[in-house]
């Protein structure tokens, strides 16, 4: 087993709070899973990936954790490697011959039911993997709950499934479990209260904003009870290529030009309507923002904080809206910078000593009066994923849709050998199918439109 670090005690790891959150959740929702489905360019022994897959579990010893409660707090215990492991891991690992890979709704709905399975988090394993031969291209669903990892962690255990299957050693995946303390406190602890007072200032000044609009969100018929995740596939047929040009030609990246898309497309849903707006939660890695000092790893789990984006006037021109998300997203990075983000998180830090059956009731009381905050969707980016691939690898991915159970109607923005991947979660007792696939195909109409507009005037000059 890898080494584990400071603040892990012999086989335990202490959950943080955003961990904490998935666990006290996880009866109003469901597990948090994220299962990442993988289309792969060549035929894959069925031996081979079960070798692969049971090795990533050595690999990475936190995919054994069994969520145990504590005296006052719950806890993640490492299971020790050994025939309980093997006997999790034959149940863990799954194989289809039944599936029509080739038949994109059977595809689609193979995956819904992975998204939607329930993993008994108290005892281990941290995962489900279903295998589906194919002649040409075999697929694969790897899915860990979010309490194990968030999507860069998952990423990286992408990458260590192709080493394996291309012949390479896997890399052992250090057990790190500090505090998200570190990347909101500021440098020096006299800064606390200036910092507090700035943060608090902020989350004040967005909430009256919050109060003054309108936001514009997906069909939603609210409940007192969760159902299951809603999945859709959706991969964007303008090509990133020509995206990448319009980002180009506006001077921001790829990614606030598809965030701005993604305003855009709500706004168009309230023409008329001076309050419409469009409130889009962004994912944050937080990895970059504990000190150097601090001498952690790559902090494999979880390490994500979010902050919002607050659009409207769905009339303004594309030059004008790409400049106000690029600022948006700037200034949101900024925070977390310059530490001014801790009011909120310092409160929630707070909630892993209120219990778990406590946050869990607060979350059902939230949810049956209708008091989650009000978003038109979290949406969340992995970029070029390309990187996966070891080199001059054999077997690669030609096709990755990953997601993620939520609560929140949530896109995951993909790239991969230029193609550009925006599947979508969702619940669906709060909004049906043909409600999202209309947004997503309004969306890629606003893509196409956006593309047109900025690149045909230079294309002409």
């Amino acid at each position: 087993m890898a080494s584990l670090s400071k603040t892990a005690t012999g086989d335990t790891l202490p959950l943080n709070r955003s961990e904490h959150g998935y666990a006290a959740i996880e009866g109003l929702a469901g597990t948090m899973v994220q299962p990442y489905l993988m289309r792969f360019n060549a035929p894959v022994d069925e031996g081979l990936v079960r070798r692969v897959l049971r090795a990533l579990v050595t690999a990475f010893p936190r995919l054994r954790a069994a969520l145990e409660p504590g005296l006052h707090r719950y806890h993640l215990r490492i299971l020790p490697e050994g025939p309980l492991i093997d006997q999790m891991f034959a149940l863990a690992f799954q194989v289809h011959h039944d599936v029509d890979l080739d038949h994109p709704e059977a595809l689609q709905a193979w995956h819904w039911r992975a998204l939607n399975e329930v993993l008994p988090l108290e005892r281990g394993l941290g995962l489900r993997a279903h295998f589906a031969p194919h002649p040409q291209r075999p697929a694969l669903i790897f899915g860990v709950p979010h309490l194990l990892a968030d999507g860069m962690t998952m990423v990286e255990l992408l990458r260590q499934i192709l080493r394996g299957l291309n012949g390479l050693a896997l890399q052992p995946m250090p057990l790190e479990a500090p505090s998200l303390l570190g990347a909101i406190a500021p440098a020096h602890g006299w800064q606390w209260p200036r910092q507090v007072w700035r943060s608090r200032r902020h989350k004040r000044a967005e909430a009256r904003r919050l109060a003054e609009v309108h936001v514009q969100q997906l069909p939603t018929a609210l409940g007192p009870h969760y159902s299951s995740t809603g999945l859709s596939h959706h991969s964007v047929p303008t090509p990133v290529a020509e995206l990448r040009g319009a980002a180009r030609a506006l001077g921001v990246s790829l990614n606030t030009l598809l965030v701005s898309a993604i305003a855009q497309t709500f706004l168009d849903q309230a023409p008329d309507d001076a309050r419409a707006a469009a409130v889009i939660r962004i994912s944050v890695n937080l990895r970059k923002y504990h000190p150097a000092s601090a001498g952690h790893g790559p902090l494999w789990g979880n390490h994500v904080g979010a902050f919002l984006v607050i659009e409207q006037d769905g009339r303004k021109p594309w030059a004008e809206r790409v400049r106000s998300v690029d600022a948006a997203i700037r200034e949101g990075q900024a925070r977390y910078a310059r530490r001014e983000m801790c009011w909120t998180y310092l409160l929630e830090e707070l909630t892993p000593w209120l219990g778990r059956t406590l946050v869990g009731h607060i979350g059902l009381k939230l949810k049956r009066a209708g008091r989650f905050p009000v978003i038109s969707c979290h949406a969340t980016s992995l970029g070029d994923v390309g990187a996966i691939h070891p080199p001059g690898a054999r077997v690669r991915v030609s096709q990755l849709v990953p997601t993620v159970n939520s609560i929140s109607p949530l896109p995951v923005l993909v790239e991969l050998d230029g193609g550009l991947s925006m599947p979508m979660s969702w619940q669906l007792a709060e909004t049906a199918q043909a409600d999202v696939q209309a947004f997503q195909r309004r969306l890629d109409a606003t893509l196409a439109r956006l593309v047109d507009e900025v690149c045909a005037p230079a294309q002409a000059a």
